[in-house]
């Protein structure tokens, strides 16, 4: 599978160098194009590959389209791609409201090619693992997750961008952003879709300004609520964040034991049955590297996820892709989540 990517910016370089290291899959990477033609000649160049003039001669050039551009826009362009019969693999959030989410759904069911949403986390050895306890009964029936996912971007990166602004009707916030992932996280452990009518939301911005203008988004999100056929959750997305919070935090309360994770402390899952706790080692050696600061296994997501797309384009039944339905209904989730949400001061 020849794979072009839209955006030319970091996550577009994490998908790159992802395909980069699935040439021995059948996967290559064909080029990219940006709306920034200067940005995207540099990103080729970077990685020895070509940079596009228009949407149309990359199109041309591969059989599928990763979506790493801004929110706003991926509607657009997953649905051009879909309409010149490609494979379509679009970041998350799927799109800046549930109508164009489901517009992407209607289009995608009607074409041959395997549409997907970039929920990496899925792809976490750790998210694995405790998907499979759970599955096990090892800790009984759960009775409670706590997810929690905290940044310090809104506090360490001073200039104002389009995801501090009004364009991306606030999907580009810390509930947005983030706690999409986390969304999506508890619905793939517990193959059941978020209660939104049983939710408490409260949405925080503590970075009001940058560089002059008011930043409209939360950079701090909180959630309660419970799963329409599974266990009550507690949900923290923030990119406003103390240093020593930082990190992917799971916690999976059971009648008979608790699975406990952060990733302060890198592969190690704790699992607590009565006074006894077992470590338990998840992953070998990278083979993609993480950003400093990043969950230990993020770059290797982004492989595993561009993987189990080109192998469900030849055939092979995926296991944790996200399609377009995952995609819509995380959607429709954060939708309802972000118009309940209070603001606090």
């Amino acid at each position: 599978m020849r794979v072009g990517i839209i955006g030319a910016g970091n996550i577009g370089r994490v998908h790159a160098r992802a395909v980069l290291a699935s040439a021995d899959e059948g996967v290559s990477l064909a080029g990219l194009f940006d709306v920034d033609q200067g940005r995207a000649g540099t990103l080729a160049a970077d990685l020895g590959t070509r940079a596009f003039a228009s949407l149309g001669e990359l199109h041309e050039a591969a059989d599928g389209i990763v979506v790493a551009s801004p929110n706003r826009t991926h509607a657009a362009y997953a649905c051009e791609a879909l309409a010149h019969g490609r494979h379509v693999l679009c970041e998350k959030p799927m799109a800046i409201s549930l109508a164009e989410a489901a517009g992407m759904l209607r289009l995608s069911s009607g074409a041959a090619g395997v549409s997907c949403v970039g929920f990496n986390y899925r792809y976490l050895p750790v998210v694995r693992e405790i998907r499979r306890r759970i599955e096990e009964e090892e800790i009984g029936r759960v009775l409670h997750v706590a997810v929690a996912l905290r940044r310090s971007s809104a506090v360490t990166r001073g200039r104002f961008t389009w995801r501090d602004g009004p364009t991306e009707r606030s999907t580009s916030g810390a509930l947005g952003d983030l706690g999409v992932h986390l969304v999506d996280m508890l619905h793939f452990l517990f193959r059941s879709p978020v209660d939104t009518g049983s939710c408490r939301v409260g949405l925080q911005t503590r970075v009001a300004t940058k560089e002059g203008h008011d930043v409209v988004v939360d950079d701090h999100a909180f959630v309660s609520g419970g799963l329409t056929d599974g266990p009550h959750f507690t949900l923290t997305a923030s990119k406003s964040s103390a240093p020593e919070e930082l990190g992917l935090a799971v916690t999976v309360t059971g009648s008979r034991g608790e699975l406990v994770y952060h990733s302060r402390d890198g592969q190690l899952l704790q699992v607590r049955t009565g006074v006894d706790v077992e470590p338990v080692k998840l992953l070998g050696p990278a083979r993609l590297p993480d950003p400093p600061g990043e969950v230990t296994g993020w770059g290797d997501s982004f492989l595993d996820q561009l993987q189990e797309w080109a192998g469900a384009v030849s055939g092979t039944r995926p296991e944790a892709l996200a399609g377009f339905d995952d995609g819509h209904l995380a959607q429709r989730v954060l939708e309802d989540l972000l118009r309940r949400g209070e603001r606090l001061g």
